[in-house]
């Protein structure tokens, strides 16, 4: 039994590290991309974002997941706005920024209203 969890644990960490990877590179290359393509992408994000928030985080990780990545979502907004006026280099940084956030805001969304109904039930 404690194999079998070893082998989810690390599934659940190599669905998240793939979502930020590839949130990495749609945000470099968004803008030498159709629009309808990044918004193709930008929706695959976003439903692997709730993939990961119903079927990634158990409830006791719940809430050390929701703390840390409402950490990241408040740094990750804040520096969008600031890493956005840089020369040359703040678009691309804005946009990584945002297809993070495309990612991670529906998991933390999904797995904060499970902790509230689990917080109801007891």
């Amino acid at each position: 039994m404690a194999e079998g969890k070893k082998v989810v644990n690390k599934m659940i960490a190599y669905a998240f590290t793939t979502g930020v990877v590839v949130a990495l590179i749609l945000g470099l290359i968004s803008a030498r991309l159709p629009e309808s393509v990044v918004a193709v992408l930008s929706s695959l994000l976003i439903l692997a974002g709730i993939i990961v928030g119903f079927f990634n985080i158990t409830p006791t990780e719940a809430k050390d997941y929701v703390f840390y990545v409402a950490a990241i979502v408040l740094v990750t907004y804040l520096g969008g706005n600031n890493l956005g006026n840089l020369y040359l280099v703040g678009p691309y940084l804005v946009s990584v920024l945002n297809s993070i956030m495309a990612f991670i805001l529906p998991s933390l969304i999904i797995v904060g209203i499970k902790a509230v109904i689990n917080l109801a039930k007891n």
